[in-house]
């Protein structure tokens, strides 16, 4: 259902950033979330039944100096449809350990996923497909509160 670019488990290339882990020390988080914004963009707003969604998601720290946002576990990031996560009402187990996503200075991480316009339902056994209508496919930066998130409508018909 849902796929990244990268063969990160995270869906994003961490690497060490000695600056942005000392500016993580002096930076206040809400400093650090409000610096960065979030974009939510599909190849086109409309779709037929059963057709592939392909979602992009980007990422930037609009400052000029690098910025690190701490996440309360290890989901840096996420996507939703009409609020589920994933188009799906399964739960999601994700280890309660911290995280922190890492931005170099005015950096874009851009990732892409893939929805098979289907919705995951943990009291059945096959995926349900959407009905003809208009969904709202979001994005968002996994913190606790003030999420940087943005969402496209799209149409299915």
């Amino acid at each position: 259902m849902s796929r990244t670019d990268s063969d990160d488990q995270l869906g994003f290339d961490q690497n060490v950033d000695y600056l942005g882990r000392a500016l993580r020390a002096i930076v206040p988080q809400w400093v650090a979330q409000r610096s960065i914004t979030t974009t939510v963009t599909t190849d086109r707003p409309r779709y037929e039944v059963g057709d592939e969604i392909r979602i992009t998601v980007v990422f930037e720290n609009r400052l000029p100096v690098p910025m690190v946002v701490e996440t309360p576990r290890q989901r840096l990031w996420g996507w939703e449809v009409d609020g589920q996560l994933e188009a799906s009402d399964q739960p999601y187990y994700v280890r309660d350990r911290p995280n922190a996503f890492y931005f170099r200075a005015r950096e874009k991480k851009r990732a892409h996923v893939t929805w098979d316009g289907r919705f995951e339902r943990r009291d059945e056994s096959a995926r349900v497909p959407a009905e003809p209508g208009e969904y709202t496919i979001s994005a968002y930066l996994a913190t606790d509160d003030e999420r940087p998130r943005d969402g496209t409508t799209i149409t299915l018909r």
